[in-house]
Formats: C-alpha cells, sequence, structure tokens
C-alpha cells in the first residue's frame, strides 16, 4: 500500500523571474540577527515550495546566495542551512552524497551537552536524520540506536511532542516489513505523544502527523483484513481534516490531496467488505482530477486499479478492461513498471472471466513469476525485525546506564568512607574537647547559679533600701550618724588589734577584710549624710530598649530554668531616652516577680512593641495571680501585700513601689491586669 507523505505546491504559474526577483532584492539588503530567524524562514518557504520547478541544483545554489548576504552567521542560522539543504539534497538522488555531509555538519554543531540542552529539537531531528542517513545505508542497528537516543534524548528533556516523529519512524519500517500489528502500535503511540503539542501552527505536527497517523492505522487494519476498524480510523482522519482544515488556510492543496487520499482509502474497504456499490461511488469522486493537486494523477493510478478489481468482481469484464487499458497508458507514460505483475493478474482474471483460458493461464503464470522473482528480491533487502533491534539497543542502554550507575555509587563509596573518617576525626577531637571542658562548665554553671541567686537577692535588698530610703530619710540619717561612731571603733580596733605582735598571713587577711568592709560601711554613711535621695536624679541617655529587656532576660534565664518556665520574648527594635540603670532596674524587677509568682513549668511572655509615639512592654505569666483585697496595695510604699513565691521565694512587697516611682520619673506609667489563679500581666509605658 503506497503511504503518502507531504509536499506542498502552488499551480497558479508565477514567472521564474518573478520570483527570484522577490527573494533577492529583500536579501540584498543586509540582515540583523535579529531577522535572521524570520528572514531566512521566508527563503526556506519559497525556495520548499518552488524547487521542483526551479530544479534542485538551481535551489541550492540559490539558498548559498541568500546566506551570504547575512553578515553574521548565528548557530541558529546554521542549523536551518544544514536542515534544508539536506531536505533539498535528499529530493535529488544525484546529490546524496551532499545530503549525508549536510547531516553530518548538522551533528558537529552539537558538540556539548549544554549546546544540546540549550537546542533539544534541533538536536532529535540532526539524530533524526543521521537515522534515516542509517538506514538508507542498510546500517539497520546504527539506525535504529539514533532514533532510540534521540527520543530518549527528547523524553529526559520533557519534550514529548517531538517524540512523535521517531515513533512514525519506526511505524513506517515496520509497515514496510509488513509488520502490521507492530505499525499499528507505533503509530498509535505518535498518536498520544502528538497529543503534547503545544506549538501552534506547526502543520507538520499539528496536521499532516495526526492525519496521516490515523489514516495509517486503517491501512494497516486493511492489510489485516479488518475494514471495519479501518473504516472507522479512516472516518475520524476525515473528520479531523474538516475540523482543522481552516487553520491553515495557506495549505488547501494539500488538505484538498488529503481529502482524496481518505476517500481513496474507504473505496478500499467497502470493496474488501463486498459493498462494491459504496465502493465505487467512492472511487468516481477521486477520478475528479483537481488540476491544483499535482500528485492526482498517482491517486488516480491507484484508484482506476480498485475500480478495475471491483469490475471483476461484479463480473463487468468489458468495464474492467477499460480501467486496465487505461492504466496500462498510465504506466506506460510515466514509466512506472512497479505495477506490471498486478495489471497481469488482472488481465488474467479478465480473459479468464471472458472464457479465454489459455490466455489466462499463461499471463497468470507470468504474473506468478513476477511475484516470485519480486518476493526474492525483498528477502534479499536484509529486512530488520524492529522491535528485536529496538530491545537490544534498550538493553545496551540499560547495560551503559547501570556501568555509569555502578561508577557514581563506587566514587559515592569511596567519598562517603573518606567523609565517615573525617567526621571520626572531628569527633573525636570535640569529645575531647568537651570532655577539658567539662569540668569547667560544670564550676561555671555553679558560679552562674550563685550569682544569679545572689543578683535576685541583691534586687530585693536594694528595693527594699530604696524605699526605707523614700519613707525613712530622716531616720535613716539620724540612724547613720549613730552608726559612725560603731563603724570608727571597728576600724580603730582592728587597727590597734595586733600593735605589739605581728599577724599572721591568716589574720592579715581577715584584719584587711574587716577594715575594708568597715571603711565602705563608713563611706556609704558618709554619702546619705551629706546628700539626699538620688531617686529624683535622672541621668538620660538613647539606649535601645531592647537590650536592656534582653539583658534581664539573660540574668533571670537561670532561675526561670530552675523552676522548668520558659521565657517568650518578642520585641521591636526601638531607641529610648531613659536612666538606663533605673529601667533596667524595673525590667528586672518585674520579670523576676513574673518568675517567682509562676506555677514550675509554666511560660512567661514578654512583648516589647512600639505604639505611635509611645514604646509598651508587657510581661504576662500564669501564676498564682493577685486576689481582689490586695489589688489597691501593690503599689503602695507600706503594704500587706508580701506574699511568697510559687517554690517558697521571700518577697519584700516594697519594689513595685519603687518600680513606679522610677516609671513616672521618666514620664511614663505602669500598670497591671490580674485573675486570681490564672496570671498577671503588668505594663510599662514609656515616652519615646
Amino acid at each position: 500500500m503506497k503511504n503518502y507523505f507531504y509536499k506542498s505546491t502552488h499551480t497558479h504559474n508565477p514567472m521564474l523571474l518573478w520570483f527570484m526577483l522577490l527573494m533577492v532584492i529583500p536579501a540584498c539588503e543586509k540582515s540583523t540577527n535579529a531577522d535572521h530567524e524570520k528572514q531566512m524562514d521566508t527563503w526556506i518557504d519559497k525556495l520548499d515550495r518552488e524547487s521542483r520547478k526551479m530544479g534542485i541544483k538551481r535551489s541550492v545554489q540559490t539558498f548559498d546566495s541568500l546566506m551570504a548576504t547575512l553578515e553574521e552567521v548565528g548557530l541558529g542560522d546554521k542549523m536551518r542551512y544544514y536542515k534544508f539543504m539536506k531536505v533539498l539534497a535528499h529530493r535529488d538522488s544525484t546529490l546524496s552524497g551532499q545530503a549525508l555531509m549536510y547531516t553530518d555538519s548538522l551533528l558537529q554543531l552539537f558538540p556539548t551537552v549544554q549546546i544540546r540542552k540549550k537546542y533539544p529539537i534541533e538536536y532529535s531531528k540532526a539524530l533524526l536524520l543521521k537515522g534515516d542517513d542509517f538506514f538508507k545505508q542498510k546500517q539497520y542497528y546504527q539506525a535504529y540506536r539514533n532514533y532510540y537516543h534521540g527520543k530518549s534524548f527528547l523524553t529526559g528533556m520533557g519534550e514529548i511532542c517531538e517524540c512523535a516523529r521517531y515513533s512514525s519512524r519506526i511505524a513506517n519500517i515496520s509497515f514496510q516489513e509488513e509488520n502490521y500489528h507492530q505499525a499499528i502500535e507505533y503509530w498509535k503511540h505518535e498518536l498520544k505523544e502528538l497529543s503534547h503539542c503545544t506549538q501552534s501552527g506547526n502543520f507538520q505536527l499539528e496536521f499532516i502527523e495526526m492525519q496521516g497517523s490515523l489514516r495509517n492505522i486503517g491501512i494497516a487494519h486493511l492489510l489485516r483484513n479488518e475494514p471495519d476498524i479501518a473504516l472507522r480510523y479512516f472516518r475520524e482522519a476525515k473528520e479531523f481534516i474538516d475540523k482543522h482544515a481552516a487553520d491553515f488556510p495557506r495549505e488547501k492543496n494539500f488538505i484538498k490531496f488529503a481529502r482524496i487520499v481518505i476517500l481513496r482509502n474507504q473505496a478500499e474497504a467497502y470493496a474488501l467488505k463486498g459493498d462494491t456499490k459504496m465502493a465505487e461511488k467512492l472511487i468516481a469522486r477521486c477520478l475528479q482530477h483537481d488540476p491544483d493537486i499535482e500528485w492526482s494523477y498517482e491517486v488516480e493510478q491507484e484508484s482506476r486499479q480498485i475500480l478495475a478489481n471491483i469490475y471483476i468482481d461484479t463480473r463487468q469484464f468489458t468495464k474492467a478492461w477499460e480501467q486496465l487499458l487505461i492504466l496500462k497508458k498510465m504506466a506506460a507514460a510515466s514509466k512506472n513498471t512497479a505495477h506490471v505483475a498486478s495489471y497481469q493478474k488482472m488481465q488474467a482474471n479478465i480473459l479468464f472471466g471472458q472464457g479465454k483460458f489459455e490466455e489466462a493461464g499463461k499471463l497468470l503464470i507470468s504474473s506468478l513469476e513476477a511475484d516470485r522473482i519480486e518476493k526474492l528480491r525483498k528477502n534479499a533487502a536484509n529486512k530488520s525485525d524492529v522491535g528485536q533491534l529496538l530491545q537490544q539497543i534498550q538493553l545496551e542502554r540499560e547495560r551503559e546506564l547501570v556501568a555509569e550507575k555502578d561508577a557514581r555509587e563506587s566514587l559515592l563509596l569511596k567519598s562517603a568512607i573518606l567523609l565517615l573518617i573525617a567526621l571520626s576525626i572531628i569527633a573525636y577531637l570535640i569529645w575531647r574537647n568537651a570532655r577539658k571542658s567539662m569540668i569547667n562548665l560544670k564550676a561555671v554553671t555553679a558560679l552562674n547559679k550563685v550569682i544569679t541567686q545572689s543578683n535576685i537577692v541583691l534586687q530585693d535588698t536594694v528595693n527594699a533600701l530604696e524605699q526605707a530610703e523614700i519613707e525613712n530619710e530622716h531616720v535613716l540619717k539620724i540612724v547613720a550618724h549613730d552608726l559612725r561612731n560603731p563603724l570608727a571603733a571597728i576600724i580603730s580596733a582592728s587597727h590597734m588589734l595586733f600593735w605589739d605582735e605581728t599577724p599572721s598571713e591568716e589574720q592579715g587577711e581577715l584584719i584587711s577584710g574587716i577594715q575594708l568592709s568597715a571603711g565602705k560601711a563608713n563611706t556609704l554613711i558618709s554619702q546619705i549624710l551629706e546628700s539626699t535621695s538620688d531617686r529624683e536624679r535622672i541621668v538620660k541617655n538613647d539606649v535601645s530598649l531592647q537590650e536592656i529587656v534582653q539583658s534581664c532576660i539573660d540574668m533571670l534565664s537561670h532561675k526561670a530554668s530552675e523552676k522548668q518556665q520558659k521565657l517568650q520574648y518578642r520585641y521591636e527594635s526601638v531607641t529610648v531616652p531613659v536612666d538606663r540603670e533605673k529601667i533596667w532596674r524595673v525590667f528586672c524587677n518585674l520579670l523576676s516577680n513574673a518568675i517567682k509568682f509562676s506555677q514550675p513549668g509554666g511560660s512567661v511572655r514578654i512583648n516589647l512593641q512600639r505604639q505611635n509615639d509611645t514604646v509598651l512592654l508587657s510581661i504576662e505569666d500564669n501564676g498564682i495571680g493577685i486576689p481582689e483585697n490586695l489589688k489597691d496595695q501593690i503599689f503602695l510604699p507600706l503594704n500587706n501585700a508580701k506574699r511568697s513565691g510559687t517554690a517558697g521565694e521571700q518577697s519584700y512587697g516594697i519594689g513595685l513601689s519603687i518600680c513606679k516611682q522610677i516609671v513616672e520619673s521618666h514620664g511614663g506609667r505602669i500598670w497591671f491586669e490580674s485573675v486570681n489563679d490564672a496570671g498577671t500581666t503588668f505594663f510599662v509605658e514609656l515616652p519615646v
């Protein structure tokens, strides 16, 4: 069964000189790189349509001349050049050697993996053309290897649409080798791959391949003596043509030709079913010659052959003989001897039906001999088993992949061993350093606990002293004045204690400690007597408030850890003019209280955020809360709000009074919200 491929021509008969001028005039203007793709596509389209009228060799020369007008020929230009030169050379049997060279030159444009991945479709087409070259040279293994690698490459790049070209190649080869079942499967693969095509306006893939695959499947079923299935695929092909013909207005001639071919295929299927009337009706439509279609002559020849066989089957021998005479004249005119044997069989059938048995027998014997010779020729053509070759190539590729995988795994294993050795060395060094520092870490941890506890006690002590200073300043001065004499006596006694003898080293250290402590106490008393309380003395500096809060958290985090509490801190960076030491004391006191009155395992949430012209600090705990009867006394200097913490911590009950005074001296305010046995939130608002 003849398999038709796309050849598009226009028969409005333009003058050759006009055509040459049309192409050369714009070519004389030097093209820029940006215009090369469009310009070359225009040249290729015109030459492709007119090459048979101009002559292939003249077309090759013309395209070379046009390429010489380009200022800079890029990689894409070279790809288009070699591909089209391959197409032109393929149309002239005298240029077969040049066609092979064009394919090799095209493949050399893809020397690296990077270029192949950048131009995956162009690279796959080059492999496809090289496979075709190998196939024509009967190097089937190399041909299928190129097909397989090209399709594998496209699949890996996700270019499923372009894989259809490879499936079509293998299907056509299987069809030629009369392996119709395998051909059908590959054409079905092609249809699935074509469904992934998204490129708009690609006539080859979107129209020719789609309707061609449907029609070819029908032909294969026809040769398997399955006319009903064949008719179904021919109908799908016709519906596809009708639906998409308007999408390609420039290809009207090819579409007309495609419709005629479908009619001829349907006629053959109906004839096989025995519906000779429908077959004859369809053949009559095929024989309506269309002058716009160059290849309708070949369709007419095959259509008349089908018609002659229909007349023979229906014993209309006179009409059959008329068709046979026309076929012989057409064969003689075209010098095509391929159908001689079939014509002899047709003539023998006609003579037999007319009762001329002797002449019929001679022609039948002659046609059988011709068939025998043709079969011998085909058997000598070294037909290939496509499926077997592809399986062999696939197995070979799988072995290559396994070898590559083994090499990678070996490299990974060596790398893993080296990495394991390095990690072992690092782990040993870390263990050794950790072991050396463990004792120091324990000592630092213990010291940190002591310091933290001391800081907390000192904080409460400072708060108590400040409150006492506020409420009992006068009393303190009196007491301080009275304390000076005992302290002076202690200092004097310490100097006279070993007046007559030299103290030991240990005794000297004790005496020095007594003198140092007494001296500091005496200095403190002098400061109390000489100045009033500095609680009203505020020295402001621009400081980062979030750092002050973080300092308090760092100091008290150990205390929270002892009670398995979590400190959750969220903040916005903000700079505020405050007395750093005093504000630090406020924040630490509030955080210390939150830890003190929260249950073990609870959490304390600290949030610092800016609000327009103020900054707001909130410290929220989930502790024991403040009873209603104590809420009014929280900020009083002397109150009965003293309560022990959840772990029995001591409370002096005067820290919040000092906090309130410090915050208000900064122009801010402090308040709280509390629910008994549910928790308390303290708020501090300061101006920015």
